[in-house]
This record gives structure tokens, sequence and C-alpha cells, in this order.
């Protein structure tokens, strides 16, 4: 049943379809050439710095992922579920884990850059740190948006059993 009403609603708003089928094709086009630059690296610098858009790109998609669930939980589908308030502790862990992983990135990256481009290591430091960072600032500029529409759905879910 859930499946089918995924359907009818992608069938109901075949705009909204049509930009996340584009976005996702687009991502997964990005995420294969930054995997293609690395492997066609020749230095170690040229295969860290492919790594970190790697890891900035996963991190866009598994954030943009997120909001575009949260949005179809609240806006598309209407109904409340306990999945509309997990997300949003799944995001505020999702952060952490994030910062936790681009720690472990950073220390791969000091360990294989070559010394001739040390110069170049606080760029890529940069670039592990807060790859992705636009997309969670902005889903959490929204989160208390997202919050008040979900308490909403839920009294109005109770209000009609």
């Amino acid at each position: 049943m859930g499946t089918i009403n995924l359907f009818r609603n992608a069938a109901k708003n075949p705009l909204v379809t049509i930009l996340l089928v584009v976005i996702t094709i687009v991502m997964a086009v990005v995420i294969y050439g930054d995997i293609q630059d690395m492997r066609t690296a020749t230095t170690g610098y040229e295969y860290c710095d492919a790594l970190c858009y790697l890891s900035e790109n996963i991190s866009v998609c598994y954030f943009m992922a997120i909001y575009f669930i949260m949005g179809y939980l609240t806006y598309i589908n209407k109904q409340y579920s306990k999945w509309s308030i997990w997300l949003f502790y799944v995001l505020g862990v999702s952060v952490f884990v994030k910062f936790f992983i681009a720690g472990l990135l950073y220390s791969y990256i000091y360990h294989h850059v070559e010394s001739a481009y040390m110069d170049h290591l606080p760029s890529l430091a940069k670039r592990a740190f807060s790859g992705g960072i636009y997309w969670f600032t902005i889903v959490f500029f929204l989160v208390p948006k997202f919050i008040k529409d979900t308490m909403k759905l839920k009294e109005e879910q109770e209000l009609t059993i």
C-alpha cells in the first residue's frame, strides 16, 4: 500500500518528481566523476583532492535526501508518522557523524599528501570539514518550520480520530 501511495503522489506532482529525478541523476554523475578523478590521480594531492570532493558530494546527497524525505512526509503525504519526528533526530546525529568522518578524512589526507603539496593542506581541510555545510545549514534553518508543521499535522490527525 505504501508504494502505491508513493506512485500516486509522484503522479500528482509531476514537476517535483521530475526535479527529484534530475537532481538524482546529476548527483550520480558528479559522484561518478569524483570516483574517476580518484582513479586517474597521479599524485597523492590529486587523489586527496578528489576524495574531498567525493566526501562533499556524498554529504550533500545525504542531507538533501533527508531534507526531501522530511518535505515529502510533511507537505506531500500530509500525514503524521513517527518517521517525521525521528528524521529530526537523525539529522542532528548526522551532523556529528559528518564531522567525525571529516576528522578521519583530514587525518588520512595529512598522512597521504606529499610534502611538496603541504601548502595546499588548509584548503583540503576546509573542504573536508565544510563540505555540504550549506545543505545542513539550510535544513537547520527550516527545521523549526518542519517541526511546527509536523506538530500541526499531529494535532489535526488526533482531532479527526
